[in-house]
Parts: structure tokens; C-alpha cells; sequence
């Protein structure tokens, strides 16, 4: 066999499997709200309200998770932010925001050189229906800056500085419920000219 045809044997061979896997993907994946699964746009939580968005990503029963608070514990903070892989009938993982109580973070930009503190969780949801998600944070802490940026700790790994739990309730899992915003809307609603 000659190189250009092995080469083209090759080639073959790769779109041939590239295509298996998009074919694969896509069967994985449906578009938001037109099924049961955990994609989608999300309102709920627990004595806090927030708004979690929940997209599948090009691995099979892997999600990227957003969820918002609406609510304000800092001078600065991110949205939590994660990644759920699909076990079973849980999906779980770990999320993660950024935060600081220091004036200094309202500048723009903000002090060269400071670091936020890091609050990391770990969540577990279970579809109830296809309309409503359990979730537990049976893990929840805040990492200090100064110990998370020099090395001294990681999140989700080593112990917490402050364990969240403890001081928000009790010492147990938080337990959210969040209900799916439709991706329909009825008609009789819809203002028109």
C-alpha cells in the first residue's frame, strides 16, 4: 500500500468515527424543556431563591451548571458555577464561587495582587417528574484566601476554613427544591398589534 492510500484509509477512518460520535452526542443531548431531562432553565432553592441553568456538554451524562442567587452576601461575588455528571438517577458535582467581603474589590479594576475567597459544594439532584429537581449540599465550605491561593488548601479536598453547614444549618445537607421555567408559553397570554 502506498502512503497517499493509507493516508486516505486513514482519513476515512476518522470521519467515520467522527460521525458515529456526533450521531451518538446528539441522542444524548435533546433540546431544553422537550423532555424529561436535568437541561434547562431552573427557579427555586430553599429559604434563598435562585435561578440555575443546566446544559449539556459534548460527554454523555456530563452538565455545565449556573445558578445565580438572588442575593448578595459580598461586595463581590460570582455565580456559582459546576459540573454534574449523571450516576444512576442522581446527577452530582462540585460548584464553586468566588467571593470577597473587601471594599476593595468594588474598584475598577480592583487591587492588583488580591484574591477572593472561594465557597465550594458539592450537590447531588434527582429529577422528581420531569418538572421538578430535589437537590442536597450535603458539603459545603468556604476556603479563606489566604489559604487557597498560596497552596496551603484545596477546595472539595482539604477541610473547609469555615464548614457553611454547620453555620447555616446546623450541621445538615441543605435541601433545595427547583421547579423547570417551560419552554412553551400559552398563547392566550401573547400581547399582539
Amino acid at each position: 500500500m502506498t502512503i497517499t492510500k493509507i493516508s486516505l484509509a486513514i482519513a476515512i477512518s476518522l470521519l467515520l468515527t467522527i460521525g458515529a460520535s456526533a450521531q451518538d452526542r446528539s441522542s444524548v443531548a435533546p433540546p431544553f424543556g422537550s423532555d424529561c431531562g436535568i437541561a434547562g432553565t431552573w427557579y427555586g432553592g430553599s429559604v434563598v431563591a435562585y435561578q440555575m441553568t443546566i446544559i449539556p456538554t459534548v460527554w454523555p451524562d456530563r452538565y455545565t451548571v449556573y445558578s445565580d442567587p438572588m442575593f448578595t452576601d459580598g461586595t463581590k461575588n460570582t455565580l456559582y458555577t459546576g459540573t454534574l455528571v449523571k450516576r444512576g438517577q442522581l446527577y452530582e458535582g462540585s460548584l464553586l464561587q468566588m467571593t470577597s467581603n473587601d471594599p476593595a474589590f468594588a474598584t475598577v479594576p480592583p487591587t492588583l495582587g488580591l484574591m477572593p475567597d472561594i465557597n465550594a459544594g458539592w450537590v447531588s439532584m434527582k429529577l422528581v417528574g420531569c418538572n421538578t429537581v430535589s437537590s442536597s449540599i450535603p458539603f459545603f465550605g468556604l476556603y479563606l484566601s489566604n489559604s487557597v491561593w498560596t497552596g496551603q488548601k484545596t477546595p472539595m479536598i482539604d477541610a473547609p476554613d469555615v464548614d457553611l453547614l454547620n453555620v447555616l444549618n446546623g450541621g445538615k445537607p441543605i435541601i433545595e427544591t427547583y421547579h423547570r421555567l417551560p419552554a412553551t408559553v400559552n398563547r392566550a397570554l401573547l400581547h399582539h398589534e
